[in-house]
């Protein structure tokens, strides 16, 4: 659960979705610069703005911390570049932008990391059974193995595609007969049902995603992993009470974000996508295992 990509460059603007800007830009030869206009990724890694994802996210993260501002960004600098080939070739992500009054082809674009694809997950068997029966996994919400500790490019194909079909055939061989059409009906009704309490809702998560951002985020360190595992715990005694399917989604927020910090607490190296300042290096003999969460108790194996 520890495992998180962080997708280096979404679009950053206020009131505009947190749109990717594929790493296909970089590849066409966009530039990475900072808040003073200086490209930076040359002194991060010798293959600059081509660096594994991983590597461009954490450098990213580090001259945003250097200038201190909550609202600051980096920009994506692809103006060097022949302007009617940079908007044929990137058609969507040019349009996009031109929502947002950004031309790519002419303009820098304000970016900011963004939470990604998640590596760890539900713990399946090949057929994408879990450890509950008539529970079924495939996707992103599992953990098959297919990416490691960090995601590579179109692996998710493979887990949503094989995995999937995988899980479909499984469940179809396990068949049972449907619940009566009242049964299924009345089920629906209690799921539509509301608390009425919609802003105390959103407000939760906002709280818990805040948190998140904050202390596990792309880079990460004990002594804030341990302040959000508490603070977290703490919320769990305040969270909505569970009416409407947004209470439900507020309570497995957070049920994930826990899981997710107790995870990266108890991983003490730094691995793929999971890098903490006070265990910088790998430690192949305790950690090249997969994390298992089982009540209270993460164990390596």
């Amino acid at each position: 659960m520890e495992f998180v990509q962080f997708h280096p460059t979404a679009l950053y603007l206020k009131n505009a979705p947190r749109f990717l800007l594929s790493e296909a830009l970089r590849g066409e030869g966009a530039y990475l610069r900072n808040i003073e206009l200086k490209r930076f990724m040359p002194k991060y890694h010798e293959l600059a703005e081509l660096a594994p994802r991983d590597v461009v996210a954490r450098a990213i993260a580090h001259e945003l911390e250097l200038v201190k501002r909550p609202d600051a960004a980096v920009y994506l600098d692809l103006t060097h570049l022949h302007a009617d080939r940079v908007r044929k070739r990137f058609p969507t992500i040019y349009s996009t932008c031109m929502e947002y009054n950004i031309d790519i082809a002419t303009e820098l674009v304000p970016i900011r990391p963004a939470a990604h694809y998640a590596m760890g997950g539900v713990r399946t068997d090949l057929r994408g059974q879990t450890s509950l029966p008539g529970l079924y996994a495939a996707g992103e919400v599992a953990c098959t193995g297919v990416h490691g500790a960090n995601r590579l490019a179109s692996n998710s194909l493979l887990e949503g595609l094989v995995y999937g079909a995988r899980a479909a055939q499984n469940m179809r061989e396990h068949l049972r007969p449907r619940r009566d059409h009242a049964t299924v009906a009345g089920a629906e009704n209690t799921a539509a049902s509301t608390n009425g309490q919609p802003a105390q809702v959103e407000a939760f998560i906002k709280k818990v995603q805040s948190l998140m951002w904050q202390y596990v985020g792309v880079v990460r360190d004990g002594k804030g992993l341990r302040q959000v595992v508490s603070e977290l715990s703490e919320l769990q005694k305040q969270q909505p009470a569970s009416g409407d399917r947004r209470s439900h989604e507020a309570a497995n927020i957070l049920q994930a974000g826990l899981l997710i910090a107790r995870s990266a607490l108890a991983r003490e190296e730094s691995r793929g996508a999971h890098y903490r300042l006070d265990f910088p290096l790998k430690n192949d003999v305790k950690f090249h295992k997969h994390s298992v969460v089982s009540g209270d108790k993460i164990r390596f194996e």
